[in-house]
């Protein structure tokens, strides 16, 4: 009998083998902060506002944008939060949506939910195999003026590499993620704190720098005349500033929110480890919003402040064009020089719409560089493996109403994790890996907002409908008008997340009929699932609806 069934097998002999083990009690108030902040990165949370969105938008006010998605995810996030304590229990939206509204649709929402959030830990892991890595190497080499490194960033663009290194990011949050709870809270709170950190470093570089004086510091890198050439390129390759209706702001607005800021209520998935009162679930998170959301605000509007909105809807337009200047770029066309003649010749520095690239440009000292770049690093490990955690917990929450067979909830006795629930999501994030290194048709189509707005609509319907579901009698209880408020503004918030994207043709994210046909080959696959499994239980005797008559235990 191997390890794992020795540690599993005594509490199994006494109770149903979907409960074998407990989860314990490991996450206070200040471990809901760290989750929620190293879940967010803000590496990742100010990628589309830094990296994406000036090329498809140029000359769109990026911070009214991040304080547009800001407001929509305070309430969105208050919704979620809410319901964990109104729940108590591990995937509260789960919970809300097979017990107040009915089980197969409940299901099939927490379904689209969880292979989204799967999808996602693959999606960033192949982005830090294929981008972020090769561009921190790139960056350094460039900046820092090391052949080595740009040599090594050239030889990590290949399919094959790029498989290794996204499956060793996952492969190590799934070790991190399967520690103990006393390690992994040691673990998150110091990369939590690192981070941050980083972020203020970040901030000090930005700050310290006076307005228009980008320009020159980039010239000083890259030679004379450099900056000037990459404006006159973007512009006669057709880039020119375009004006954005209040709708399409508040389209962009909510995509930045949900893409970037959502990972703030993944500790409300954990709400069955909680050892704080589960009414700290709100300030927690609270605190820990206004954390990053100053963090990534303060980010956005000093990047704006110190870098012209020309430069950086340039540099993300030329990347978004292929455009990477890497080993030199031979211009396509005359380009205008500073001095009023022409070039013809090759696109002088690297084109790198990246907050750490403008960071190292502003203030190129190499310990500080090679500083952050382990930050940037530790970020994604720590986001993937946050995910990682959370979702695990929704399978947990499958297998004891029996959706999933038995072994998949079995929770180790010793490390207190559900093991092959975690290597099930391992699994589905490593599907997208592979694919990015092929064909990468999930990356080409995957919109997470979608996934995240989509998978929260009926959880969010049944909470309106009766917020006191899970809570018995004399247990405190928020105001009935305030929660139907705070989901009826949700509710409404969700579904202009997911419709006015496809009106306004908002392309930072993928927004056409391939990714509206991955969400409902999701969603159906998971009425699928349910259909088949009920049958399958049938057959054995067992009556499936009858697990979902049953209120979940409270973790206090």
């Amino acid at each position: 009998m191997s390890e794992l069934t020795e540690l599993i097998a005594p509490q199994a002999e006494t109770r149903p083998a979907s409960k074998a083990g407990r989860f314990t009690n490991w996450i206070g108030f200040w471990t809901v902060i760290g989750l929620a902040l190293a879940g967010v990165g803000l590496v990742q949370a100010v990628w589309l506002p830094v990296s994406v969105l000036p090329g498809v938008y140029p000359g769109i006010n990026l911070t009214n944008v991040m304080l547009i998605g800001l407001a929509g995810m305070l309430f969105v996030l208050l919704t979620v939060w809410t319901m964990g304590r109104l729940v108590g229990r591990e995937a509260p939206d789960y919970y809300f949506g097979t017990r107040v509204i009915h089980p197969p649709l409940g299901f099939a929402f927490s379904w689209t939910f969880l292979i989204g959030g799967g999808l996602f830990i693959g999606f960033l892991a192949s982005m830090f195999a294929r981008l972020i890595l090769p561009d921190l190497a790139n960056l350094l080499g460039n900046v820092l003026g090391i052949y080595d490194l740009q040599v090594f960033a050239a030889a990590l663009n290949n399919p094959q590499v790029m498989v290794y290194i996204g499956s060793g990011l996952i492969f190590t949050a799934f070790i991190l993620s399967i520690l103990s709870p006393r390690a992994i809270r040691s673990i998150i709170g110091w990369g939590a704190g690192i981070s941050i950190a980083g972020w203020l470093v970040i901030l000090g570089q930005f700050a310290s720098v006076p307005q228009n004086r980008f320009s020159e510091m980039f010239d000083r890198i890259f030679g004379a005349g450099s900056h000037s050439l990459h404006l006159n390129l973007a512009f006669q390759l057709g880039m020119k500033a375009q004006g954005e209706t209040l709708p399409e702001m508040i389209a962009i607005g909510f995509i930045i929110g949900l893409s970037g800021f959502f990972a703030l209520g993944l500790p409300v998935w954990m709400s069955g480890e909680l050892r704080t009162d589960r009414r700290n679930i709100v300030p927690a998170g609270l605190l820990a919003l206004i954390v990053a959301g100053f963090l990534g605000v303060a980010a956005v509007a000093l990047v704006e402040r110190t870098i012209s909105w020309q430069f950086l809807a340039a540099e993300s337009f030329l990347r978004l064009k292929g455009i990477t200047g890497e080993g030199g770029v031979v211009l396509p066309m005359p380009v205008s020089t500073p001095g009023g003649g022409s070039s013809t010749g090759v696109l002088r520095g690297i084109i790198m719409p990246w907050l750490p690239f403008y960071a190292a440009v502003v203030q190129p000292n190499p310990l500080l560089l090679f500083f952050l770049a382990v930050i940037w690093v530790v970020m994604f490990v720590l986001v993937v493996q946050v995910y990682m955690i959370s979702l695990s917990r929704i399978l947990k929450a499958w297998a004891d109403d029996r959706l999933m067979p038995e072994w998949v909830g079995l929770v180790h006795a010793r490390q207190h994790s559900p093991l092959f629930a975690l290597l099930l999501v391992t699994m589905i994030a490593l599907l997208v890996v592979i694919d990015a290194a092929q064909a990468n048709w999930i990356g080409n189509h995957y919109n997470f907002a979608l996934f995240v707005a989509f998978g929260l609509l009926l959880p969010v319907l049944a909470m309106i409908k009766n917020p006191y579901h899970f809570l018995a009698e004399g247990e405190d209880r928020p105001s009935r008008g305030w929660v139907r408020f705070l989901g009826g503004t949700t509710l409404l918030i969700l579904i202009a997340g997911i419709s006015l994207p496809y009106v306004f043709q908002v392309n930072i994210l993928p927004v056409d009929g391939q990714s509206a046909v991955l969400l409902a080959i999701v969603f159906v696959s998971g009425l699928i699932w349910f259909i088949g499994r009920r049958l399958y239980l049938k057959q054995r005797g067992i009556d499936l609806m009858a697990f979902f008559k049953k209120l979940p235990e409270k973790s206090q």
